[in-house]
């Protein structure tokens, strides 16, 4: 994987959809294991191989299905900053950069489907496509994994489903999942009223980054919580009537702050695009949170010269994974270069 590669800008990162000025993403995940293997925690590198083998052997008919061109990236011959990346792309977890030995990732060119290999299950089938399209991530994971099945013998048993290391998984292996952009709610402190809510209808709330990440710049990901039992229409379905109810609370408290504290917002934003425009240093956290200031203000038309796709690809770019592979010099400043990177992307930006 090239430099050039790793610094590819996945679609959800470029393309707006609906609900975009609260929802970022949307995800469908899809939990498989294969028969004669042990999961992974069990299995030895003989067995990791044969997974990853068997996958690259369905690579064909995967491209002639989805019109893709697609690429299997060994996750231990790439550099610890290049698995950082894909994290921060939200191509892969956490857990998989963190053990690259006999993993791997299938990758399409648009970086919007995504199976990573050897990490909790065998295969964990991923896709990820901009604002609310909760729908068609669905048809499109379903259209690539029904190829798979096709091809490769999955552990299912009727009455539990598909087989998967975690219980929490058992059944559709499905998670499906948005991610969310509350600020409104975490100004006027609704957030935990909000997440209790959601806990008691089945589903939960994590951090930008999934299990046991923090939220950054009230960004949330909301997902359901077990698989078993569960039609995926149903948990689709659920997950959505959630998605409304969430952007319609975040909407209202949005329009309740701009009447009630009308001044103090534009402070709040003014205040976070000078500093983006004009900082020589800055943190990651201090610029996500600065980031989740300037996506309020555009979307409460406040500012202009810039836009959600911009801000959401700044959300990566601006994280030390990217900036190592973007800036390799051995004296380079994480916290100079990514003021560089925010000052040339908000040059146009205006508030109104």
């Amino acid at each position: 994987m090239s430099s050039q590669e790793a610094r590819a800008e996945s679609s959800w990162m470029v393309h707006g959809s609906a609900l975009q000025d609260v929802i970022l993403t949307s995800r469908i995940r899809l939990a498989r294991n294969l028969v004669t293997f042990p999961f992974p925690h069990l299995a030895s590198a003989e067995d990791k191989e044969s997974i990853i083998t068997r996958l690259e052997s369905a690579v064909p008919y995967l491209q002639d299905a989805t019109g893709s061109t697609w690429q299997m990236l060994r996750m231990a011959a790439l550099e610890v900053n290049q698995r950082g990346l894909l994290v921060d792309k939200h191509l892969i977890s956490p857990q998989l950069a963190q053990n690259p030995q006999g993993a791997s990732l299938l990758l399409n060119k648009e970086e919007s489907v995504a199976v990573m290999l050897n990490e909790e299950d065998h295969l964990r089938l991923q896709v990820l496509l901009p604002g609310e399209q909760l729908d068609d991530a669905w048809a499109l994971a379903t259209k690539i994994d029904d190829l798979l099945e096709s091809k490769l013998d999955y552990a299912f048993l009727p009455d539990l489903g598909y087989l998967t290391t975690c219980p929490t998984n058992l059944g559709t292996g499905l998670r499906a999942s948005v991610m969310a952009h509350l600020p409104a709610l975490a100004i006027t402190k609704k957030i935990p009223r909000l997440l209790t809510a959601i806990n008691q209808m089945g589903y939960v709330v994590r951090g930008i980054y999934g299990e046991g990440s923090e939220a950054a710049g009230q960004i949330f990901q909301i997902s359901n919580q077990a698989s078993l039992g569960s039609a995926e229409d149903e948990v689709l379905q659920g997950l959505q009537g959630i998605v409304k109810q969430v952007v319609e609370e975040e909407r209202n408290t949005r329009r309740s702050l701009q009447n009630t504290a009308e001044q103090e917002l534009i402070d709040r934003i003014g205040r976070s695009i000078g500093t983006l425009s004009n900082a020589r240093l800055i943190d990651t956290a201090e610029a996500v949170q600065l980031l989740s200031d300037l996506r309020l203000g555009i979307n409460l038309q406040r500012v202009a010269g810039i836009d959600n796709e911009t801000v959401s690809s700044l959300l990566v770019k601006i994280q030390p994974s990217w900036i190592s592979v973007e800036f390799p010099e051995e004296n380079a400043i994480p916290g100079w270069q990514r003021a560089i990177i925010l000052r040339e992307a908000l040059k146009t930006a205006t508030i109104n």
